[in-house]
């Protein structure tokens, strides 16, 4: 009887192993194979209505989005996001496949155009804290610029903003998480405020 148990419990866990390296390719397999349209739907579930990168970045503007700053012959696919005034509210998404080899190279030009991103936020100041903690994150080869989420109202307090910024990201991060099960180290390297507008009006 006892060999009979002894038996049974081996191959309970002989199948529970299987199942965990089932597991374990499957989710593989999804980090491959997950698309920048996925990873972007995602995010807009996570924010609802806070989402306001609702209109595709029009191709004759491409240069002046995060976008822009790629070598496109370089990417496998894209999407790119902004909202209907960007002139006004910077939000952006844009999120990349890029051939092998090219992501630590897009992580540098996303950084580029954040740098000038921010210079133009502190020179005006609005949506700042919004801004400050944008990320860029890499899995893979594929790389995300994301600065996004609900806008504080023209009264906010500084607090205010940055705890409504840091709520925001927080569900950014989550749907970051149920996609590759893990938050990704963010890359976006913050610029010290100089005093100055970085740079003036975004550009190519």
């Amino acid at each position: 009887m006892k060999k009979l148990i002894t038996l049974v419990l081996a191959a309970l866990m002989l199948l529970s192993f299987a199942s965990c390296s089932s597991n374990k390719k499957s989710n593989s397999q999804t980090d491959e194979n997950v698309t920048p349209a996925e990873i972007e739907a995602a995010i807009a579930k996570a924010l609802d209505d806070g989402y306001l990168c609702t209109v595709d970045v029009p191709e004759d503007s491409i240069f002046s989005s995060a976008i822009g700053r790629l070598d496109l012959n370089k990417v496998i696919s894209y999407v790119a996001k902004q909202t209907t005034v960007p002139s006004v509210n910077m939000d952006s998404v844009v999120i990349a496949k890029c051939q092998p080899g090219y992501a630590d190279e897009a992580v540098t030009l996303f950084n580029e155009y954040f740098a000038q991103t921010i210079g133009y936020v502190r020179q005006y100041p609005f949506g700042v804290a919004k801004a400050e903690n944008a990320r860029i994150y890499k899995v893979g080869d594929t790389v995300m610029f994301i600065m996004a989420g609900a806008s504080a109202s023209e009264d906010a307090t500084a607090e205010d903003a940055a705890k409504l910024a840091a709520d925001e990201y927080k569900k950014i991060d989550e749907a970051i998480k149920s996609i590759f099960g893990s938050v990704p180290e963010n890359l976006a390297v913050v610029p010290e405020n100089s005093g100055n507008n970085g740079g003036g009006l975004i550009g190519g």
